[in-house]
Protein backbone atom coordinates (compact mmCIF):
# COMPACT_ATOMS: atom_id res chain seq x y z
CA UNK A 1 0.00 0.00 0.00
CA UNK A 2 1.26 3.45 -0.92
CA UNK A 3 1.51 5.94 1.94
CA UNK A 4 1.50 9.74 1.72
CA UNK A 5 1.79 12.47 4.33
CA UNK A 6 -0.88 15.16 3.94
CA UNK A 7 -0.72 18.37 5.97
CA UNK A 8 -3.98 20.05 7.08
CA UNK A 9 -3.25 23.77 7.28
CA UNK A 10 -5.36 26.82 8.11
CA UNK A 11 -6.31 29.31 10.81
CA UNK A 12 -7.81 28.28 14.13
CA UNK A 13 -11.50 27.46 13.96
CA UNK A 14 -11.77 26.94 10.20
CA UNK A 15 -12.68 23.27 10.63
CA UNK A 16 -9.49 21.28 9.96
CA UNK A 17 -10.24 18.82 12.77
CA UNK A 18 -13.93 18.65 11.80
CA UNK A 19 -12.98 17.81 8.22
CA UNK A 20 -10.51 15.15 9.35
CA UNK A 21 -13.01 13.53 11.74
CA UNK A 22 -15.75 13.64 9.11
CA UNK A 23 -13.43 11.91 6.65
CA UNK A 24 -11.97 9.28 8.99
CA UNK A 25 -14.89 8.55 11.34
CA UNK A 26 -17.83 9.93 9.29
CA UNK A 27 -18.99 12.01 12.22
CA UNK A 28 -19.37 15.66 13.06
CA UNK A 29 -19.39 17.23 16.49
CA UNK A 30 -20.22 20.87 17.02
CA UNK A 31 -17.45 21.41 19.57
CA UNK A 32 -13.79 20.42 19.30
CA UNK A 33 -10.90 21.32 21.53
CA UNK A 34 -8.23 23.41 19.87
CA UNK A 35 -5.50 21.26 18.37
CA UNK A 36 -2.18 21.80 20.15
CA UNK A 37 0.84 20.97 18.03
CA UNK A 38 -0.36 18.27 15.66
CA UNK A 39 -2.84 15.38 15.64
CA UNK A 40 -2.31 12.37 13.36
CA UNK A 41 -4.90 10.07 11.80
CA UNK A 42 -4.81 7.87 8.72
CA UNK A 43 -7.35 7.34 5.97
CA UNK A 44 -7.28 4.65 3.28
CA UNK A 45 -8.35 5.64 -0.23
CA UNK A 46 -9.37 3.04 -2.79
CA UNK A 47 -7.79 3.38 -6.23
CA UNK A 48 -9.73 5.20 -8.94
CA UNK A 49 -9.12 2.34 -11.40
CA UNK A 50 -9.19 -1.44 -11.03
CA UNK A 51 -5.46 -1.75 -11.67
CA UNK A 52 -4.52 0.98 -9.16
CA UNK A 53 -3.04 0.49 -5.72
CA UNK A 54 -4.80 1.61 -2.53
CA UNK A 55 -3.27 4.55 -0.72
CA UNK A 56 -3.03 5.44 2.96
CA UNK A 57 -3.12 9.15 3.64
CA UNK A 58 -1.45 10.03 6.93
CA UNK A 59 -3.23 13.24 7.94
CA UNK A 60 -1.33 15.81 9.99
CA UNK A 61 -3.90 18.16 11.54
CA UNK A 62 -1.87 21.19 12.59
CA UNK A 63 -2.36 23.87 15.22
CA UNK A 64 -3.83 26.97 13.55
CA UNK A 65 -1.58 29.22 15.65
CA UNK A 66 1.45 28.23 13.56
CA UNK A 67 0.39 30.37 10.62
CA UNK A 68 3.06 30.52 7.93
CA UNK A 69 5.69 29.66 10.58
CA UNK A 70 4.58 26.03 10.10
CA UNK A 71 7.03 25.86 7.18
CA UNK A 72 9.92 26.44 9.62
CA UNK A 73 9.01 23.37 11.72
CA UNK A 74 9.87 19.69 11.39
CA UNK A 75 6.15 18.91 11.11
CA UNK A 76 6.11 19.56 7.36
CA UNK A 77 9.17 17.44 6.54
CA UNK A 78 8.28 14.79 3.98
CA UNK A 79 4.85 16.18 3.10
CA UNK A 80 3.43 14.81 -0.14
CA UNK A 81 0.51 17.24 -0.28
CA UNK A 82 -1.58 19.72 1.69
CA UNK A 83 -5.20 20.43 2.41
CA UNK A 84 -5.49 24.13 3.21
CA UNK A 85 -8.76 25.13 4.87
CA UNK A 86 -10.61 28.42 5.25
CA UNK A 87 -13.99 29.37 6.71
CA UNK A 88 -16.34 30.92 4.13
CA UNK A 89 -17.94 33.07 6.87
CA UNK A 90 -14.57 34.66 7.82
CA UNK A 91 -12.93 36.37 4.81
CA UNK A 92 -9.63 36.87 6.68
CA UNK A 93 -9.22 33.07 6.77
CA UNK A 94 -9.38 32.99 2.98
CA UNK A 95 -6.51 35.49 2.90
CA UNK A 96 -4.54 33.28 5.33
CA UNK A 97 -5.36 30.22 3.23
CA UNK A 98 -3.81 31.88 0.17
CA UNK A 99 -0.70 32.82 2.21
CA UNK A 100 -0.37 29.22 3.40
CA UNK A 101 -0.75 27.89 -0.14
CA UNK A 102 1.99 30.20 -1.37
CA UNK A 103 4.18 29.07 1.54
CA UNK A 104 3.50 25.41 0.73
CA UNK A 105 4.27 25.95 -2.96
CA UNK A 106 7.55 27.67 -2.05
CA UNK A 107 8.58 24.95 0.43
CA UNK A 108 7.35 22.03 -1.74
CA UNK A 109 7.41 23.08 -5.41
CA UNK A 110 5.22 20.86 -7.58
CA UNK A 111 3.46 19.16 -4.67
CA UNK A 112 -0.33 19.13 -4.92
CA UNK A 113 -2.77 20.87 -2.61
CA UNK A 114 -6.49 21.41 -2.28
CA UNK A 115 -7.99 24.64 -0.95
CA UNK A 116 -11.11 23.67 1.00
CA UNK A 117 -13.51 26.51 1.70
CA UNK A 118 -15.46 25.07 4.63
CA UNK A 119 -18.81 25.81 6.31
CA UNK A 120 -20.85 26.31 3.13
CA UNK A 121 -23.85 24.96 5.06
CA UNK A 122 -24.07 28.07 7.26
CA UNK A 123 -26.51 30.90 6.47
CA UNK A 124 -23.62 33.39 6.56
CA UNK A 125 -21.85 31.43 3.79
CA UNK A 126 -22.23 34.33 1.38
CA UNK A 127 -18.99 35.73 2.85
CA UNK A 128 -16.45 37.43 0.64
CA UNK A 129 -14.46 34.86 -1.29
CA UNK A 130 -13.18 37.20 -4.02
CA UNK A 131 -9.53 36.32 -3.33
CA UNK A 132 -10.20 32.65 -4.09
CA UNK A 133 -10.07 33.67 -7.77
CA UNK A 134 -6.28 33.95 -7.32
CA UNK A 135 -6.07 30.14 -7.10
CA UNK A 136 -6.47 27.61 -9.91
CA UNK A 137 -10.17 26.68 -9.96
CA UNK A 138 -9.36 22.94 -10.05
CA UNK A 139 -7.65 23.20 -6.65
CA UNK A 140 -10.54 24.95 -4.85
CA UNK A 141 -13.43 22.99 -3.34
CA UNK A 142 -16.38 24.34 -1.38
CA UNK A 143 -17.15 21.85 1.39
CA UNK A 144 -19.05 21.29 4.61
CA UNK A 145 -17.65 19.16 7.41
CA UNK A 146 -21.11 19.26 9.01
CA UNK A 147 -22.99 17.76 6.04
CA UNK A 148 -19.94 15.95 4.58
CA UNK A 149 -20.47 17.69 1.23
CA UNK A 150 -17.29 17.51 -0.87
CA UNK A 151 -15.02 16.07 1.84
CA UNK A 152 -14.35 12.49 0.65
CA UNK A 153 -14.22 13.59 -2.99
CA UNK A 154 -11.58 16.23 -2.25
CA UNK A 155 -9.31 13.75 -0.50
CA UNK A 156 -9.85 11.10 -3.20
CA UNK A 157 -8.88 13.59 -5.92
CA UNK A 158 -5.79 14.60 -3.97
CA UNK A 159 -4.83 10.94 -3.43
CA UNK A 160 -5.18 10.29 -7.16
CA UNK A 161 -2.90 13.25 -7.93
CA UNK A 162 -0.32 11.99 -5.42
CA UNK A 163 -0.56 8.49 -6.94
CA UNK A 164 -0.21 9.82 -10.50
CA UNK A 165 2.80 11.99 -9.63
CA UNK A 166 4.35 9.20 -7.52
CA UNK A 167 4.86 11.42 -4.49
Amino acid sequence: MLTAKVMLLGDMGVGKTSIMYRLVYNRFEGQYKTTLGVELLSYDVSPASADGEPMRLVLWDTDGDFGTQIFDTVYVTGASAAIVVSDVTRPQTVTRMIELIHGFETRFPGRPYRALVNKIDLPEAAGSTARIGELPRSNVKFVSAKTSSGIAESFAELAETIRRRRL
